[in-house]
């Protein structure tokens, strides 16, 4: 270990837990790699949620009418509360 790391290492050892963990985003978001595995990691956390969307969709299609038509609902809504468009 050169003098620098230990110089580091030493300094690390006088911080509180809170200031290490902040210190060790700082690290993280310098480190090239690992900013990319973080960003794929969101990525793949959003595809996720993304495809349990589309699931839960398809899954409660069958509770509204066959001729269900949102637009002309939020159209009647808005209009029962904000009065029609004259």
């Amino acid at each position: 270990m050169s003098v620098l790391q230990e110089q580091a290492v030493s300094m690390i050892g006088n911080l509180s837990d809170d200031n290490v963990s902040f210190l060790i985003e700082i690290i993280r978001r310098l480190m090239p790699h690992e900013q990319g595995h973080k960003e794929n990691a969101y990525i793949s956390e959003g595809k996720e949620a993304f495809e349990k969307m589309l699931a839960a969709r398809d899954n409660i299609q069958h509770y509204f009418p066959v001729d269900f038509n949102p637009e002309k609902e939020l159209e009647e809504a808005r209009a029962e509360r904000y009065g029609g468009t004259n």
